[in-house]
């Protein structure tokens, strides 16, 4: 698996693939992803359960051919439904599904409006970093980061759990501002939220980094702020100045 969102552009410039006419998901986002990378795939369905029991549905090509299932997970490894797929010749789904459920924080992210923000769009060199982290850092859960682009307010400009476009809060701000930062554990202990200061090449600071880590443990969260620094320093490496994100 690797990089979504660039497959995506790349497969749009050249007029091999066609977005949903319709109001854009993040799900469709998601599913075209998909397309682009496996293009022997006829058809794909995503059916899960949101908040509320709320049954979310997602789907991009006709049925046709040979069919196949796999439970489809989040990014936490909490089950939110399946996944499936037709094609000509029979393809496993549950890789595929893998893939997908490191991208979907929430099931209710399926069906949030893709960009979150009207107007607004990824970063392509921002998201293909983001996309490299998670494919690096397997316990890695979310990633965003809040960048004020030239000219641009703060905005989340690349995820993997969409959003794109959502203005910085208080928080952000803070942590941007006098380089806080701050952590916080979520979903009963297992998981670490760490937002800090995004740095480039040179140690300045271009923004706010959010992350997140999985705990085995209560005693797992120092290893999983380690994490947290890591990958903050493994993207700093990969940006020489802030306005290589703006290409």
């Amino acid at each position: 698996m690797f990089r979504y969102c660039i497959a995506l552009v790349v497969a749009l410039a050249a007029g091999a693939l066609t977005l949903p006419a319709a109001a854009q998901t993040y799900g469709d986002t998601l599913l075209a992803s998909v397309a682009a990378k496996h293009r022997g795939i006829a058809s794909i369905r995503i059916d899960a359960t949101g908040k509320g029991a709320r049954r979310i549905t997602v789907t991009r090509g006709k049925e046709s051919g040979v069919s196949a299932t796999a439970p489809l997970s989040n990014a936490v490894g909490e089950p939110i439904g399946s996944f499936t797929i037709t094609s000509k010749r029979k393809v496993a789904a549950g890789p595929i599904a893998a893939e997908l459920a490191r991208r979907i924080y929430v099931a209710d992210n399926l069906i949030e409006p893709d960009p979150f923000v009207v107007g607004a769009s990824r970063s392509p060199r921002a998201q293909a970093l983001v996309d490299a982290m998670i494919d690096r850092f397997p316990d890695l859960v979310t990633l965003a980061m809040h960048v004020a682009l030239p000219g641009k307010e703060n905005t989340i400009i690349a995820s993997n759990f969409g959003r794109i476009g959502k203005l910085a809060d208080g928080d952000d701000a803070d942590v941007i501002a006098r380089g806080t930062i701050r952590k916080e554990v979520t979903n009963g202990g297992r998981r670490l939220a760490v937002e800090l200061p995004m740095l480039d090449a040179g140690g300045r600071a271009i923004g706010a980094l959010s992350t997140s880590f999985t705990m085995a443990t209560p005693a797992d969260e120092a290893r999983a702020y380690a994490r947290a620094i890591a990958v903050r320093d493994a993207l700093a490496a990969r940006i020489p100045l802030l306005a290589a994100l703006a290409k």
